[in-house]
């Protein structure tokens, strides 16, 4: 499944794009290397980049404007605030014919 085209991101952006009932968001960091993640906070089950969609700290870290959770964009991992050790649900990617794709279909618990 196409997600969105390369040029559609820059660094230090993000992106929201349809998975059928939920929706993702992309970021691209300061090197260049995109990542995707199911947009919800794992604190309170809420859109991450609710409200103005702006994610990224001056630190380099994303943060949930709900409430301040703040991830490692490399990897989605917690690295503090509300979320509790919880991080965000990384989707598997591909990046080709200058777009990105979802690798595989999303497994809801």
């Amino acid at each position: 499944m196409k997600l969105f085209e390369l040029a559609d991101l820059r660094p230090r952006e993000s992106l929201r794009f349809p998975l059928g009932r939920f929706e993702g968001f992309a970021v691209r960091d300061a090197s260049g290397g995109i990542r995707a993640y199911l947009n919800v906070c794992p604190h309170r089950a809420q859109p991450v980049d609710i409200g103005d969609g702006r994610l990224w700290l001056t630190s380099g870290e994303i943060e949930c404007q709900a409430h301040g959770a703040r991830f490692d964009p490399a990897t989605g991992a917690c690295t503090g605030g509300p979320c509790l050790g919880r991080g965000l649900t990384r989707l598997g990617i591909e990046e080709r014919d200058g777009a990105v794709w979802l690798l595989e279909p999303l497994q809801y618990r």
